[in-house]
C-alpha cells in the first residue's frame, strides 16, 4: 500500500455488513496490546513495564497471550536481530498482571494454545553439520560479498524495519522445531524440521540468505488437532499430524511465496496471507482460500485498485463468523475486512508510530478479532472513557 504521511487514522470506513466484534493489535515497537472496538478506538489494554510485546490474542476467559522482549535494545539501522535475543511468552490475565511466563532460546515468531492447555512454540535451532552442508538454494556469502562492495548500504536499506518476528543471534545454519510446552514450562514434545524434510527437495528461495532454511512465520492448531505451521523461506503451508509428527498436507511455490498466518476455516479450507514477495515475475499480495484435497485455490482476495495491497514480510487474516475476512496489511497497520464479493466493508489505519530498529514504524505483524459474546470477552464491560484521552492524544477520537 502507498504510505502518506497525510493519511487519515484510525477508522477510515465501516457499514453494515461488517462483523462487529473487537479486535486486538500489537504495534511493533510500542509497549502495550490494545483492543478496539469496533469503531476503531482502544476500550482495553495490556502493558507489563520494560516488556517490549510483539505480538498477542486472546484466550478463552480474557487472558491475553502474548511474546515480546523484556527490555528495549538500542541497536543501529538495519541490524538484523530486533533485540539481539530470543522471545519470552507471557500470559497476562485481564488486569495485566503475569500469570504464566515461558523462556526458551531461540523462541520467535508465534505460539497456540492448545485444547489440552499446552502451548505450541516456534523455535529456532542449530542443525546437525551433516544436515546443515546438504542445503540447496539461498545466497551464497560470495554473493553477499559482492552486493557489499558494490554497493556498502544495500543489505542495511533492505533489512530497515524487518525482523518482527524475533531473530536470536545464532551461530551456523539454523532450522526450525515446534515444542509441545506444558503449564509447567516442561517441553513434552518436539518436533524438528530437519527431520521431515529433504535438503536437496526443499530448498531455500534463491534470494533469501542461506543460513535460515526454514524460518517459520506461524503455527496454528486446526479443530480436529493435527498443526499448521508456515515456512517462509521455502514458501510452504504444512498440515503436520501431531501425534505422529508425520507431514500429511503440503501447499506451496509457485502458487504462494514467503506466506503468513494459515488458518483453517469453518468450511475445512485453508486460508492464507500470500505475501507474494518473490512470486515468479513480480511481487504481489493478496489472500487465498485452498481446497485442501484438489489443492485449488476456490476464493481470492486481490484489492480493487491495482497494487493497492502490499506487504512483503508481514501479514494475516481471519475468517470471521459472518463470512467476511479480516486482512491485516502488516507493513503499513492497515486493517480492513472485506466481504465474499471482495468489498471493503470496514478499515482501519494505525495512528501508532514507534521506533523500531532506529526508524519509525506502524507496523503489525497480525491480529484476530473477537465476538463480543465470545468466550475470549463473554461478560467483561468495555468502554472507551477509561482511554478518552489515550483515544485523543493519537487521533483516535477528536478532543472536545
Amino acid at each position: 500500500m502507498g504510505w502518506s504521511t497525510f493519511r487519515p487514522v484510525g477508522l477510515t470506513f465501516k457499514d453494515n455488513r461488517s462483523f462487529e466484534g473487537y479486535s486486538v493489535i500489537t504495534p511493533v515497537g510500542g509497549s502495550g496490546v490494545y483492543l478496539l472496538n469496533h469503531d476503531g478506538r482502544v476500550v482495553h489494554g495490556w502493558s507489563v513495564p520494560g516488556f517490549q510485546p510483539g505480538w498477542g490474542f486472546l484466550l478463552p476467559g480474557g487472558h491475553l497471550l502474548a511474546r515480546g522482549q523484556m527490555a528495549a535494545v538500542t541497536y543501529e539501522s538495519g541490524s538484523a536481530p530486533p533485540a539481539g535475543g530470543s522471545d519470552i511468552l507471557l500470559e497476562l490475565d485481564w488486569g495485566g498482571q503475569e500469570v504464566w511466563r515461558w523462556e526458551y532460546e531461540g523462541f520467535h515468531h508465534d505460539m497456540c494454545r492448545m485444547p489440552n492447555g499446552h502451548t505450541l512454540a516456534l523455535i529456532w535451532e542449530e542443525l546437525p553439520e551433516s544436515i546443515g552442508r546438504r542445503i540447496t538454494g539461498g545466497i551464497s556469502q560470495d554473493d553477499i560479498d559482492k552486493i557489499r562492495k558494490q554497493d556498502p548500504d544495500f543489505l542495511s536499506f533492505i533489512l530497515q524495519g524487518v525482523g518482527v518476528g524475533g531473530r536470536p543471534r545464532m551461530t551456523g545454519r539454523h532450522a526450525d522445531a515446534i515444542v509441545e510446552v506444558n503449564s509447567a514450562g516442561e517441553i513434552v514434545k518436539i518436533w524438528h524440521a530437519y527431520e521431515h524434510l529433504d535438503p536437496e527437495i526443499d530448498t531455500i528461495c534463491p534470494l533469501c540468505p542461506n543460513m535460515e532454511w526454514t524460518h517459520a512465520n506461524s503455527v496454528d492448531i486446526t479443530p480436529d488437532g493435527r498443526v499448521l505451521v508456515s515456512l517462509r523461506e521455502l514458501s510452504e503451508v504444512m498440515m503436520i499430524d501431531w501425534p505422529t509428527g508425520e507431514i500429511i498436507w503440503r501447499f506451496g511455490k509457485p502458487v504462494i511465496s514467503h506466506q503468513h498466518d494459515p488458518s483453517m476455516t469453518p468450511d475445512g479450507n485453508i486460508l492464507i496471507f500470500d505475501n507474494g514477495t518473490h512470486h515468479p515475475i513480480q511481487g504481489r499480495t493478496r489472500i487465498v482460500e485452498v481446497e485442501p484435497a484438489g489443492k485449488r485455490v476456490v476464493w481470492q482476495y486481490t484489492p480493487a485498485m491495482v497494487f493497492s495491497l502490499l506487504s512483503l514480510h508481514i501479514g494475516g487474516c481471519q475468517r470471521l463468523p459472518n463470512g467476511n475476512t479480516l486482512i491485516c496489511e502488516g507493513e503499513s497497520g492497515r486493517l480492513f475486512e472485506v466481504t465474499p464479493d471482495k468489498d471493503i466493508c470496514w478499515e482501519w489505519n494505525s495512528p501508532f508510530v514507534h521506533d523500531f530498529k532506529g526508524l519509525p514504524n506502524t507496523q503489525i505483524f497480525k491480529t484476530r478479532r473477537y465476538a463480543p459474546d465470545g468466550p475470549e470477552l463473554q461478560g467483561r464491560v468495555l468502554g472507551e472513557q477509561p482511554y478518552q484521552e489515550f483515544n485523543e492524544r493519537w487521533g483516535l477520537i477528536q478532543k472536545t
